[in-house]
Parts: structure tokens; C-alpha cells; sequence
């Protein structure tokens, strides 16, 4: 990605994610959730098996911190519950309660119409070598990151 691309590119990932927050906002607000809600809900909706928050964290490409002020905030509304692993003395899984799967499916409704919407004059074919592209972008960038961390 020559000089020319990188500003175009890093403006628009930052204003699709921008968007994508917004309309979630929106979308959600009638259940008292915003958008780190509802990624951490679709998350939790992937495994029956719980995730711990540092998976949790991991799913969500955010850190501990934010992941326990989110979980915090989803317990108190009854969205999601914890269980303690009998094997490890501070290992918590959390899952959606069944309050949280009803959210979750009027999510996930509301993420199809908006995918559909927005791809609908894609091809199948575009938007598969999109995702494959984008996904390459974000394992070497990832390597530069961790990189520079250490």
C-alpha cells in the first residue's frame, strides 16, 4: 500500500467503524446497550461453553479493564450470567442468560438486514476477497503492533 493509499484507507476503516458504533448505538438503545455491548454479546452468542474475559477481551480486540466494566454493566441488566471454573480459583465464564439470547436474536436480525443492505450490490465473489484481503491487512499489521511492543 503505497503513501497515496494509506491515508484514504486508514480514514475510511475509521469512519466505517465510527458508523458502525453509531447505528449500533441507535439500534440498541431501547435495551439500555451500546456498541462494546453488543460485541461482547455476539461474542458470548458464539460458544455454549462460556468465554472467560480474558477470551472475552481477545474476541472483542479490547483490554481486561473493558471488558470487566462491560461484563459489570450486562450482569446488572440480567443479559449475561457468570459461573465460577471449580478448578481455578479466579477463572469466570460468562454466558448470555436467556434474556440475552432474546437480545442477541434481535441483534443478529437487525445485523443481517444492515449486512444485507450494504452488500447488496457486491458480489459474492467481491465480498469474499474483501474479507481475505482485509484479514491479511490485519495479521500483518497485528505483527507490526505486537512487534513494537516488545
Amino acid at each position: 500500500m503505497g503513501n497515496e493509499r494509506f491515508t484514504p484507507f486508514v480514514l475510511l476503516i475509521e469512519r466505517i467503524s465510527k458508523n458502525i458504533k453509531r447505528i449500533a448505538d441507535k439500534e440498541m438503545e431501547p435495551y439500555g446497550l451500546r456498541s462494546a455491548h453488543v460485541m461482547c454479546m455476539l461474542q458470548l452468542s458464539k460458544t455454549e461453553n462460556g468465554l472467560s474475559s480474558s477470551a472475552l477481551a481477545e474476541a472483542c480486540g479490547v483490554d481486561k479493564a473493558f471488558i470487566s466494566r462491560i461484563t459489570n454493566e450486562l450482569l446488572e441488566k440480567g443479559y449475561i450470567y457468570k459461573e465460577e471454573v471449580p478448578t481455578k480459583k479466579y477463572k469466570t465464564s460468562f454466558y448470555l442468560t436467556e434474556t440475552g439470547n432474546e437480545i442477541n436474536k434481535k441483534m443478529m436480525e437487525i445485523v443481517n438486514n444492515y449486512v444485507y443492505s450494504v452488500n447488496k450490490n457486491v458480489s459474492k465473489r467481491d465480498i469474499e476477497r474483501f474479507y481475505e484481503v482485509l484479514n491479511e491487512f490485519d495479521l500483518e499489521i497485528s505483527k507490526i503492533a505486537n512487534e513494537e511492543k516488545k
